[in-house]
C-alpha cells in the first residue's frame, strides 16, 4: 500500500493557486446562494452607496491616466534618444564624406556638406527640446 491519500474532488491539487475549497457543502451548492462571508468575496466587490463607487472609480481613472502620462513621457524620452542618435551618426557620415570628397577634389559642398549641417541643426535642435521639456516635467 502507498501512503497517498485519495484526492477527493473538493480538494485542491498540489500547487493550485485558487480559493481554497469551502467545504463539501459550498462544492454543490449553488453559487447564487452562497454566504459572501464564506467565500470571502463580499467586502472586496461591495463599495457601499453609489457615491463610494463614483469616487472609488475617479480614484482609479485618475490613477490610469498618471500611469498613461508616465509611460508616454518614458516613451518619448526613448524615442528623442534614438533620433537623437540617429542624427548624431547622420551628420558624423555626413561630415567625413564631405572631408573625404574634398580631398579628392570632388563636390563636397552639395550633397555630404549640406546634409551634414541639416542633420547638425536637426540634432541641435532635438537635444534642445529635450533639455527644455526635461525641466518642465511633473515627477
Amino acid at each position: 500500500m502507498s501512503d497517498e491519500r485519495p484526492l477527493h474532488q473538493d480538494e485542491p491539487l498540489e500547487g493550485d493557486i485558487g480559493p481554497a475549497s469551502g467545504g463539501p457543502d459550498t462544492a454543490t451548492r449553488d453559487p447564487a446562494t452562497r454566504d459572501p462571508a464564506r467565500t470571502g468575496l463580499g467586502a472586496s466587490y461591495d463599495f457601499g452607496s453609489p457615491k463610494d463607487r463614483r469616487a472609488a472609480l475617479r480614484r482609479y481613472e485618475a490613477e490610469r491616466e498618471e500611469r498613461r502620462r508616465r509611460v508616454d513621457a518614458a516613451s518619448g524620452r526613448i524615442a528623442a534618444m534614438l533620433v537623437a542618435a540617429l542624427l548624431a551618426f547622420m551628420t558624423f557620415d555626413s561630415a567625413r564624406t564631405a572631408v573625404q570628397a574634398r580631398e579628392r577634389g570632388d563636390e563636397w559642398l552639395f550633397p555630404p556638406g549640406i546634409l551634414a549641417a541639416v542633420c547638425g541643426i536637426a540634432f541641435l535642435i532635438v537635444i534642445a527640446r529635450v533639455l527644455r521639456r526635461g525641466q518642465t516635467q511633473v515627477k
